[in-house]
């Protein structure tokens, strides 16, 4: 039987016709009468990525040595008490905190999410003070961590008013990929119908670029580069609001006094863009207050990388651009000052000591920090580990290093859909029910409904919820977690869900108040201003001197660094774009993606092979100062001086080229910005060679 649906191979959201038989799946196809209808190449094969070989569809519990892949079937009954044997055991040789956990991108948004968190959390409720998440590496430092620290705000209570604007910015987001329905890239592209301009600032030419009625081609890393230079211009020639700075912004001379120390030759050579089209951006940017910014992670992976969307904040913030027409809406009233977390008490969580204000915005451990506990027991021995929905040795830096820590392990539990690379290793292996089997809240006009399964659980995988909820109840911590279907219904209505909105769908278009900080009715408090500390757009951050960190937007060059000189490592990298046909770890692993997408490719531009002598569909050898790998060259449009590789590679359960083509194996777990933790996947010293 055919009905519309929403699919379910991830949290895209793409509406979808789905055909359902006894229920299975049994095919799906676009709904075309939807604005949001999309079917990208892992949704059109949904059915094979289901019931297809790499589904985990059994417990299993490991025969062979770690790393082996080895493992046997179990009865649920079986595998769940010898998981929580293994968990209590760990915990009464090494203490709670030697036991963390792992929320990956296959689960964000959705309700097991909450078991990642207290006060749901098991490991919590045990003690441990180590549940992470990808928050660890991804969202977190540009839709929190930087709007609060200028505007105190997050990222959901800006809106770009694409639609009234006269310029659109997109910088650090390719709407192209990264957006399941693909609604922002509709609208941009509605508003150069009727005039507007698009400029794009992305190392890439790629989907964005290729629409963009300017294409920035800006050096891997070197964002915040040009945007120190853009504020310079503005600043010292006096082209921002000085009303609204006089007002309404705190640290204005401070931080002009630091850019006045700034070269923009300098800047222009750290981001590959002339001081020509520095000004030229500067022009056409001051020549109106309907600019919108287009942002999303893009900027989150270098030295200084929170720093830099700070400074974006602040350059639509001091020219004018934030809550008017046509510019960054700001879709909230009465928005309380934000509160940063305190240092929990007892055992300090992994990541504390190098990046505090990770935890103090998400109450989670930073999960970067958990190859070195295992391997060093810095800050102390962790020796358990819990992973849901995620593949932390091909999602993070340095591959080999998660696996020589996973081979130390004293007890390791996945949940997943699919194998990954972390299952090889695992003690224990959980099949859990896809979007498509389980209960699902969705958004109504009231509140949170529910949704039942749309088909049945493949083989005997069961709801993640119901999975952890056991473990937790044998590990005696699981009062008020929910064990039955009938409970976890009654639980999803109620629980609040990381990483997720609020679940009502408001209809109408609300009248818009404008220039809300004059009025009063953006802070709780009814006063003028913003919901920061000081109660002013604040350049220099309370936050963050009161930390210890450099209140200002600073810029630090990642070539600063010992050993990351331009002599040994002329060229820049970067990675982590996202792709149409995979998500994260999940693509290469299907035959029916790599038949599409083969293998991943070194893009290069055709200034910078020419000099190399590389070929287009030649071959390459790729070096950082962590490792090096060969892969297969594609000459197009790239930032001269910089190259991209694609992530999601890295796997046993990959093809041959994917397998060995996994770019994290040259990412650095040591380079980092020092607010977020996040690794500097988009900053990465190297040189290429033709083969």
């Amino acid at each position: 039987m055919e009905e519309k649906n929403v699919c379910g191979i991830c949290q895209g959201g793409c509406h979808v016709i789905t055909d359902i038989e006894d229920g299975c799946l049994k095919g799906v196809r676009v709904d075309k009468d939807s604005p949001l209808g999309r079917l990208c190449p892992r949704g059109a094969i949904a059915p094979q990525i289901l019931y297809g070989e790499q589904r985990i569809k059994h417990p299993l519990i490991r025969t062979g040595e770690r790393g082996e892949g080895k493992f046997r079937e179990a009865s649920w009954d079986e595998a769940l008490d010898y998981a929580a044997q293994l968990i209590r055991d760990t915990a009464e040789r090494h203490g709670a905190r030697s036991l963390a956990s792992y929320y990956g991108r296959g689960v964000l948004g959705m309700p097991i999410m909450a078991y990642g968190v207290a006060p749901q959390s098991p490991l919590y409720r045990l003690g441990s003070p180590n549940d992470a998440s990808c928050g660890s590496i991804c969202n977190l430092a540009s839709s929190t961590m930087a709007p609060q620290t200028v505007l105190g705000l997050g990222v959901r209570q800006m809106m770009p008013d694409v639609e009234k604007s006269d310029l659109v910015v997109v910088w650090g987001k390719n709407s192209a990929t990264d957006d399941g329905p693909q609604v922002m890239i509709a609208r941009i592209k509605a508003a150069q119908e009727r005039g507007a301009k698009v400029i794009v600032v992305d190392p890439r030419q790629s989907g964005m670029g290729e629409i963009a009625d300017w294409w920035i081609p800006i050096l891997p890393g070197g964002d915040g580069a040009f945007a120190s230079a853009l504020l310079k211009i503005i600043i010292e020639e006096k082209l921002y609001d000085r009303e609204f700075v006089a007002e309404y912004v705190q640290g204005m001379e401070e931080y002009a006094a630091y850019l006045q120390g700034l070269s923009l030759e300098t800047l222009s050579s750290q981001c590959g863009i002339s001081v020509e089209d520095m000004r030229r951006f500067v022009a056409e940017f001051t020549s109106t207050t309907k600019a919108c910014l287009v942002a999303y992670t893009g900027l989150e992976y270098a030295l200084t990388a929170t720093q830099a969307n700070r400074a974006l904040y602040v350059l639509w913030g001091i020219t004018g651009k934030l809550d008017t027409e046509g510019g960054m809406y700001l879709n909230c009233r009465g928005v309380p000052t934000f509160q940063l977390a305190s240092a929990p008490e007892g055992d300090m969580p992994l990541g504390f000591d190098d990046a505090p204000l990770y935890y103090g915005f998400c109450k989670q451990a930073q999960f970067m920090n958990f190859p070195k506990a295992v391997l060093e027991g810095d800050p102390y021995p962790v020796r358990g580990l819990l992973v849901v929905g995620g593949s932390p040795a091909t999602s993070f830096p340095e591959s080999d290093t998660w696996r020589k820590a996973y081979g130390e392990l004293d007890c390791l539990i996945v949940l997943d859909r699919f194998f990954t690379e972390d299952s090889r290793f695992a003690d224990v292996v959980f099949p859990v029910t896809s979007v498509y089997e389980s209960i699902k809240i969705v958004p109504s006009e009231e509140g949170r409904k529910l949704r039942e399964p749309l088909i049945d659980p493949v083989g005997e995988s069961r709801e993640d919820c119901l999975v952890m909820s056991e473990l937790a109840w044998r590990l005696g911590v699981g009062e008020g977690l929910p064990r039955t279907t009938e409970e976890l219904r009654d639980w999803l209505l109620t629980t609040p869900i990381p990483f997720a909105g609020d679940f009502v769908i408001r209809k109408g278009v609300a009248e818009r108040e404008y220039r809300k900080y004059e009025s009063g009715s953006l802070r709780a408090d009814g006063k003028p201003g913003f919901p920061t500390p000081s109660g002013k757009l604040e350049i220099c951050s309370t936050i963050l001197a009161e930390n210890g960190v450099t209140a200002y937007p600073e810029y630090v060059d990642i070539r600063t660094l010992d050993g990351m000189d331009r002599e040994s490592y002329p060229m820049l990298m970067t990675s982590g774009s996202r792709s149409n046909n995979r998500m994260g770890c999940l693509g290469a692993n299907f035959p029916q993606i790599t038949r599409i997408e083969p293998e991943p490719l070194v893009e290069i531009c055709e200034e910078d092979a020419r000099k190399l002598g590389v070929e287009d569909g030649g071959r390459v050898r790729v070096t950082t100062p962590t490792s090096q790998a060969e892969f297969t060259a594609k000459v197009c449009g790239v930032a001269p001086g910089g190259i991209h590789i694609p992530h999601g590679g890295g796997s046993a359960f990959d093809n041959e080229a994917w397998r060995d083509g996994g770019v994290n194996a040259l990412n650095s777990l040591s380079t980092r910005d020092s607010i977020s933790g996040f690794p500097a996947f988009k900053a990465v010293p190297c040189r290429l060679e033709a083969l």
